[in-house]
């Protein structure tokens, strides 16, 4: 599809898919609420981090699609569906980013083929009551969306996009595929992306690496991540192939990731204990 296209497409309202998923009548976000939205997301963090790290790409990311969603909720209290384009998604983070277009090969790899590719997010949201049947096991999110990542059918038929992420501490190698999805809930104590689908990865070196030389490439299926009082992110992952493995992971605000918890750090294992409490929720499906 061409850029011209896509921009009508924006103007109308509607979003340029027409792959796997099925999307919602759409408001379209512009650059302008991006660039607001970027720029609110840094200064509400505890601390200064580096957005250019992959590693700290979903604590970034996340801060964006929380500010929003509360943003729209104030507007739409009873919900609705938010589409970001894909050139706006890029265009924006190079400025977020300080690099001048001249500099875009100092980007995540990520960023530029979900760019290339034409990656854009569609963003379901509205009352946790609204998404989530049952509570099983966890308290109720105070926010909650469903959130699609997603480009339109290409010429060449690809069906998702690999990349070896050399600036990453430790290197990462992730295949994103055409249709991605995750339910996106944010409580008073974390941050959590659940029922992942469609997101792989393998870390090429440091303490990930010996966990997926296990189980091969696994499959995303959870992440929850707090932010600690003097900028840490505390992750909680689990990914899973023919068996399961779930680890904690300290990370830097330079993006550079360590097993677990610093020792003497008590209340980092306290973070820690927190991020592994059960959580199982019953979702309503996917309305589009």
């Amino acid at each position: 599809m061409s850029r011209a296209a896509t921009t009508v497409l924006a103007i109308l309202g509607t979003s340029p898919w027409t792959a796997a998923g099925q999307s919602c009548p759409a408001d379209t976000i512009s650059r302008v609420e991006l660039a607001e939205a970027m720029r609110e997301a840094r200064t509400a963090d505890p601390g200064s981090y580096d957005i250019l790290a992959t590693t700290n790409s979903m604590r970034f990311q996340s801060a964006v699609l929380q500010w929003l969603i509360e943003r729209h909720l104030e507007h739409v209290p009873g919900g609705g569906t938010f589409f970001i384009p894909h050139d706006a998604l890029w265009w924006e983070f190079l400025t977020a980013a300080g690099l001048r277009p001249e500099e875009q090969d100092r980007a995540p790899i990520g960023r530029r083929l979900a760019f290339e590719y034409q990656q854009s997010i569609e963003v379901t949201f509205g009352p946790p009551a609204s998404f989530i049947k049952e509570t099983k096991r966890g308290p109720a999110p105070l926010l909650m969306a469903n959130v699609t990542l997603e480009w339109p059918d290409r010429p060449d038929g690809a069906r998702k996009f690999a990349f070896v992420d050399t600036l990453s501490v430790p290197k990462l190698k992730v295949t994103n595929h055409q249709l991605l999805r995750f339910r996106f809930l944010v409580f008073d104590d974390m941050t959590v992306l659940d029922e992942i689908d469609g997101i792989s990865g393998r870390p090429l070196s440091g303490f990930l690496a010996t966990i997926f030389k296990v189980i091969g490439e696994g499959d995303a299926v959870f992440s929850r991540f707090t932010i600690s009082t003097d900028g840490l992110q505390i992750v909680r992952a689990k990914a899973k192939k023919l068996v399961s493995r779930t680890v904690t992971a300290t990370i830097g605000p330079d993006g550079k990731a360590q097993n677990g918890v610093p020792d003497g750090r008590a209340d980092l294992t306290e973070i820690d204990r927190r991020l592994q409490q059960p959580l199982e929720y019953e979702y309503f499906p996917y309305r589009c």
